[in-house]
């Protein structure tokens, strides 16, 4: 019998990437538990990444390639060999780029990818290869946002200041609840801890949000209920009661700022009293907080998905670094830091914003954010017409993700899946975009494979790189995805060699701090303790505009002002009941993937039922489980009601990832499928941020009606949603006026 070992490895689910020790016999893991001796994460650990074993083991993975027999989307696959699947893909590839060229084949990969040193790489070196630009990915569903104001205001994607909660006297919170998601372009092992401690030394902590999130407690802080996707005129509200009292950091703003012109001519017009009954908190909260903040012997500010995934993602991410700048609290201890880690990836990103170029499509004007088109075109750019200019996508390949319940318009997804010509579908599962699939390649997960956490990279609250082996080998014929990749690449070229080491192409980053891979790999634990974030180099070193000053207004955000003065005078028109739905994080899911654990499926985890205020739910005559159709401008799906005393009324929550039904490769997803909340959510031209391509996934209005009596206001609502079309602000290219 096989000796028993203990493997030190770390999770790959969420951004913390928290220590572990895998328990292994043979080829076999037998427990995974956390870390306590990791010098960062000091054994903490959730119940999702040591559940991991649920998914290594679950008999519906992937362990074959398989082919699809007879119609797409018919649910018939069989069992084919590694060398077949790679000729056989590499070959259609081929055919397809000679008769439609390159822009023909796209690629798309999901959120697992961040937590890949080598899968993302991989994609993209494929789709290069084969002369395409046409990438997707999920980050168009959740933080594109924070990329593209990032490239505006520092001149680069990948700098991105985080909260110093271990020395803050103030933190101010944005759509996030680290309790359920454990934060996000911060990584931080245990942050309600991190909360709880800074409480203790007597922060002030608030968090924005339209619930009492589990995150809010007596030991960790409040939150101002505010309405959904209204973030905007709140911070506008803050900055402009900061600078209204005098408490702009005028010196600041000389040494390390420009076109400050731009950002008080844009808040001028909303004053606390302005924008109160539109954010619904009343104006002596607003201007409290403002002082407070702007007061405080150090404060910092944090946001994440439930302000990114609003209409107004980028502007928001920008008036967040501007409450940090103003008011002196960028680069100070206890504000926000750029944290560098082992290599300073701010210059990676580095971009001349003013220099960023959209080009006319049949869709409006589109840019790339970091390579990456909008995820709401790819239905558009499958089914367009040769003739408009803009080559269809015949040939798709999906890699840990599921574009198909993760991006807005299920049906016109299903529609355009049947449609292409070769869909190539890399991942765990034969999820539901993997139905439609003609090829499903087994991939490796977290525990077959070495890596490296560089999804932290420059986010590390306290940086630290570490390396993990593979756990146990693949089981059956998984593969990595920079295998599977490189393969394709080869059968396509066969000069092309397959790189046996893949991650010793991070090396020339390690060097910055002295490390490689192979020193790494004889460290403790495989990890390596970074210094901690520092104030006084932001900008001399890390701000990458021309001039390292700071842009407080950039000139590509000239449309998107116009058109946030547009939709606060819409909201002011908004019907007082209106009900607007958001999204709703649960510590039993994490995206769609998650879906198929039945130990997560307990009593009040089997569906995703449409959360309503009490108010909203004795307004409207409804009680707990009632059915009801939920209607938007964009769609309607039937749910049924759970009443959520944590939600101000006028707001509703719903849990995405689900709506399995058509989804047999995965059994427990199935048994339990709910419905997919996405079926609400606009798609294609017009459906995302232009700044950013970011997807407009929360705040959608909604109507309510019961089954089979809905349509009258089915009639009622289409025509006041033809009425906000025609009056709504048409947009041409951004930072092309005034």
């Amino acid at each position: 019998m096989s000796a028993r070992r203990k493997v030190h490895t770390f999770c790959r689910i969420c951004e913390p990437s928290c220590g572990l020790v895998a328990e292994v016999e043979g080829d076999r893991l037998l427990k995974l538990r956390p870390d306590v001796d990791h010098p960062v994460t000091r054994g903490f650990a959730c119940h999702r990444g040591l559940g991991f074993g649920a998914i290594h083991e679950d008999p519906d993975r992937l362990d074959v390639p398989l082919a699809r027999k007879g119609e797409r989307g018919g649910g018939l696959f069989e069992a084919r060999g590694w060398d077949e699947a790679i000729a056989d893909i590499a070959q259609r590839l081929r055919e397809i780029r000679e008769r439609h060229g390159g822009n023909a084949i796209a690629g798309y990969f999901g959120n697992p990818s961040a937590f890949n040193a080598t899968a993302a790489p991989a994609l993209s070196a494929l789709l290069r290869q084969l002369g395409s630009k046409r990438l997707f990915n999920s980050g168009t569903q959740d933080c594109a946002n924070k990329f593209a104001g990032a490239e505006a205001v520092f001149g680069t994607s990948t700098l991105h200041p985080v909260p110093d909660l271990e020395h803050t006297r103030y933190a101010l919170i944005f759509g996030e609840n680290p309790a359920v998601s454990h934060m996000s372009f911060v990584s931080i092992a245990d942050p309600m801890k991190a909360l709880r401690n800074a409480r203790r030394r007597g922060a002030t902590i608030r968090f924005v949000n339209p619930r009492r999130i589990e995150s809010a407690t007596p030991a960790t802080g409040e939150v101002l209920q505010i309405k959904p996707d209204t973030d905007l005129y709140l911070m506008a509200a803050l900055l402009h009661e900061i600078d209204a009292a005098g408490l702009f950091r005028e010196d600041v703003i000389a040494a390390h700022g420009k076109r400050i012109e731009g950002l008080r001519a844009f808040i001028a017009p909303y004053s606390a009293q302005a924008v109160a009954e539109i954010v619904g908190l009343d104006a002596p909260t607003i201007r409290s907080v403002a002082l407070e903040f702007a007061c405080a012997e150090s404060a910092c500010v944090h946001m994440s998905t439930g302000v990114n995934m609003g209409r107004q993602g980028t502007l928001c991410y920008w008036l967040l670094q501007m409450l940090s700048f103003v008011t002196g609290n960028l680069d100070r201890r206890g504000g926000n830091l750029y944290a560098v880690g082992f290599y300073p990836a701010a210059k990676a990103g580095r971009i001349d914003a003013e220099a960023i170029a959209f080009r006319d499509t049949p869709f409006g004007p589109l840019r790339e954010i970091r390579g990456a088109l909008p995820g709401n075109l790819l239905a558009d750019l499958i089914e367009t017409d040769p003739a408009s200019g803009e080559e269809p996508i015949r040939a798709l390949i999906v890699m840990a993700g599921n574009p198909l319940l993760s991006i807005g318009g299920e049906a016109r997804l299903r529609r355009a899946f049947a449609k292409l010509d070769l869909l190539v579908v890399l991942d765990l599962y034969r999820n539901a975009t993997g139905e439609y699939a003609d090829w499903l390649l087994p991939c490796a997960d977290m525990l077959e494979r070495a890596d490296l956490n560089l999804c932290g990279l420059g986010m590390q609250s306290q940086p630290f790189v570490q390396y993990s082996a593979a756990v146990v080998p693949p089981r059956g014929e998984r593969r990595e995805e920079w295998w599977i990749c490189t393969r394709i690449g080869q059968a396509l070229e066969p000069t092309l060699t397959i790189d046996t080491d893949p991650l010793a192409r991070f090396d020339h980053m390690l060097g910055y701090a002295g490390l490689s891979t192979a020193r790494l790999r004889v460290q403790p634990g495989g990890t390596v303790v970074l210094p901690p974030p520092q104030p006084g180099r932001f900008y001399d070193e890390h701000i990458q505009t021309p001039d390292r000053r700071v842009d407080c207004c950039p000139p590509l955000f000239a449309d998107a002002l116009t058109r946030a003065h547009a939709i606060f005078a819409e909201l002011q028109q908004e019907a007082p009941q209106q009900i607007r739905l958001i999204n709703l994080r649960t510590p039993y899911m994490h995206n769609s993937w998650f879906h198929n654990v039945e130990k997560l499926k307990r009593p009040h985890q089997q569906h995703n039922p449409l959360h309503l205020s009490p108010d909203d739910a004795a307004r409207l005559g409804l009680q707990d489980g009632d059915a009801v159709v939920v209607r938007s401008e964009y769609g309607a799906i039937e749910a049924s009601i759970h009443i959520d005393d944590t939600l101000r009324a006028g707001v509703a929550a719903m849990t995405h990832g689900w709506g399995q039904s058509r989804t047999p490769g995965m059994r427990v997803a199935q048994r339990y499928p709910g419905v997919n909340v996405n079926e609400l959510l606009p798609s294609g031209p017009g459906s995302y941020d232009p700044l950013s391509n970011q997807a407009h996934m929360t705040g959608i209005p909604i109507e309510l009606s019961r089954p089979g009596t809905d349509e009258a206001s089915r009639r009622r609502h289409c025509a006041s949603s033809q009425n906000r079309q025609l009056n709504s602000p048409k947009i041409s290219r951004p930072g092309s006026s005034v």
